[in-house]
């Protein structure tokens, strides 16, 4: 067996069989969508929002950056760790808040960022005061400790307490903070530890992309993985000037219709989408195309769903917009299985989380609408 034959199925497993996927003059050996977040240079659509992060840092304000699941929320707070890498005077923390309390195991997280010793022997408190130790440091040394705790909704009440008394125990000093988060738990935080609140100088609320935002995060996907762009030492593609192909602009501008515009989201369906396209070996990815994809992808989500997550999606087509407190109520279950089923068909991209005048409420998307609509007359 030669070497080739070997490198060709060893793709072939990793790429499902259907890469490399070559369109006019455009080649992709691997899904463009496939992988989460590979690159800095893929963000997109949210340049406001990055740069009210940075003009925060700037003036040392502590921002909470809020927004339902799959928003963007660790992209923009990534991309900014990311750009403060490599700026001098900056020493940026990026720590994934774990379900429970604030233990030796973030503790140790932290310490390994500022790649500072470890005793694998102390405490959570001998910990916690190497961390503030080390922060002092820095700070006598000119450096500006910025510190990312991500996805703050899975910490505890003791979490977030012991995030506050890392800022107020830095002497001469406070290092700046940046939460992300859902707007529920910034509600939290206002209702139990208003200490921390009174620290959160901004919100940035993140509500999804625009139609350019969406084409600019379609167009940087395929830019960064095909291999005659400029981004891949090519001699330049259609990409480097702005294209989708083989998305054509009325596909994108679909996609962005029916599916949540969420970076998530738009990322996840694209991947089915051009996976699809790639094993029909199509030229073009059409609008009838991504339409029919659509309507599969959705009816697929849909019959998969729990009984209480079905009801919430009949629910929703006939009443319209709905809070989770109305949705409990009608249905006559428990607050905890329907905020269980929310999360499930936000997730899923099935229903958008909307700030209300009635608090935060849920609706169908479209293409959820439309395909309801044929499940129910079939």
């Amino acid at each position: 067996m030669g070497e080739d034959l070997i490198t060709d199925l060893k793709q072939e497993f990793e790429s499902g069989g259907n890469w490399p996927y070559t369109v006019g003059a455009h080649q992709f050996v691997s899904n463009p969508f496939a992988e989460q977040w590979p690159d800095e240079r893929l963000f997109a659509g949210y340049e406001a929002e990055l740069r009210e992060l940075q003009e925060n840092i700037q003036r040392n304000s502590n921002t909470f950056v809020s927004g339902p699941f799959g928003t963007g929320k660790t992209i923009l707070t990534k991309t900014m760790y990311t750009i403060l890498e490599d700026v001098d005077g900056y020493e940026p923390i990026f720590v994934p808040v774990q379900k429970g309390r604030y233990g030796k195991t973030m503790a140790k997280r932290i310490l390994d960022e500022l790649d500072e010793p470890i005793d694998p022997t102390a405490n959570q408190a001998a910990l916690y005061n190497d961390i503030t130790t080390a922060l002092e440091e820095r700070y006598a040394d000119g450096v500006r400790t910025v510190v990312f705790f991500d996805e703050v909704i899975n910490g505890s009440d003791g979490t977030l307490r012991q995030i506050l008394h890392l800022q107020r125990d830095i002497e001469d000093w406070e290092p700046v903070l940046v939460f992300n988060g859902t707007a529920h738990m910034l509600d939290q935080v206002h209702a139990k530890i208003e200490p921390l609140w009174d620290r959160i100088d901004d919100e940035i609320t993140l509500a999804g992309l625009d139609p350019e935002g969406v084409l600019d995060l379609v167009n940087k996907r395929l830019r960064y993985y095909c291999a005659a762009s400029e981004w891949r030492d090519g001699e330049g593609c259609a990409h480097d000037e702005g294209s989708v192909e083989p998305f054509t602009r009325e596909s994108v501008e679909l996609i962005h219709q029916d599916v949540t515009p969420y970076p998530r989201h738009i990322r996840r369906q694209c991947n089915e989408i051009i996976e699809a396209a790639a094993r029909q070996e199509r030229e073009t990815i059409d609008f009838e195309f991504v339409r029919e994809a659509l309507a599969e992808e959705v009816s697929r989500k849909l019959d998969g769903l729990s009984d209480v997550a079905f009801d919430t999606v009949e629910l929703l087509e006939r009443e319209g917009e709905l809070t989770a407190n109305a949705i409990t109520e009608a249905l006559e279950v428990s607050s905890y299985h329907v905020n269980e089923a929310l999360t499930t068909l936000e997730k899923e991209g099935l229903i958008r989380a909307t700030d209300g005048t009635r608090g935060m409420e849920y609706k169908l998307t479209e293409q959820a609408r439309r395909e309801l609509s044929n499940v129910q007359q079939s």
